[in-house]
């Protein structure tokens, strides 16, 4: 596979693309090539002797949202990839591709196998961290809310039962050690914020 043309097919197909009415323009785009990346990191630490499947867990990463917002998108997904890269990938390798863009939102299969796992995973570890802060910002944004909206929603059940569902839906102890770090990055941001919303100053 030349991975060079596949990223500018998926630069052409992505990155001028608006998913979500509140989320930026090319979000997808950025997203996907950031799953690449951690599913990557993902496979070395936990499956060291399975190099040989990384183009195809990259390349399905890269790809797994490609038709967000045309629901539901794993499937719509699954097929335009085929089309997409006909001309750089095998079939065999299209077949592999397309099976992971139409499983990476089915959790808590145990009989999934190993790839389409990491990319499942790095899938929602990226939703985490400082990219969920920068995602409620967006929203925020978008609904006219204010700053003290935000911080009902952290403090709301419905947040805490999101961050509980999304770590539960994890394949590997190991992703969700991942989480645990991106957690505790949000909720010390959280605690920050409040109190500058409040017009307090810590100085230490």
């Amino acid at each position: 596979m030349n991975m060079d043309n596949i990223n500018e097919i998926a630069l052409n197909t992505m990155s001028h693309r608006k998913s979500h009415l509140r989320r930026e323009k090319g979000f997808i785009y950025y997203h996907c090539q950031r799953v690449a990346k951690i599913a990557l990191n993902l496979r070395k630490e936990l499956f060291p002797g399975e190099a040989a499947m990384d183009d195809i867990i990259h390349v399905a990463a890269m790809f797994h949202d490609v038709t967000k917002g045309i629901e539901p998108h794993q499937e719509t997904g699954s097929v335009l990839v085929k089309s997409l890269l006909r001309d750089e990938c095998s079939p065999e390798q299209l077949d592999f591709i397309s099976d992971i863009i139409a499983l990476h939102n089915t959790r808590n299969h145990e009989e999934l196998p190993f790839y389409i796992k990491l990319v499942q995973d790095a899938d929602m570890l990226d939703h985490f961290g400082s990219m969920d802060i920068w995602m409620k910002f967006l929203y925020s944004a978008h609904g006219e809310e204010n700053v003290w909206d935000t911080v009902r929603f952290w403090e709301s059940e419905e947040y805490q039962d999101y961050i509980e569902k999304s770590r539960s839906q994890l394949n590997y102890d190991h992703s969700k050690c991942i989480f645990d770090k991106k957690l505790e990055f949000e909720l010390q941001f959280q605690e920050r914020f409040k109190l500058e919303c409040n017009g307090e100053v810590d100085f230490f």
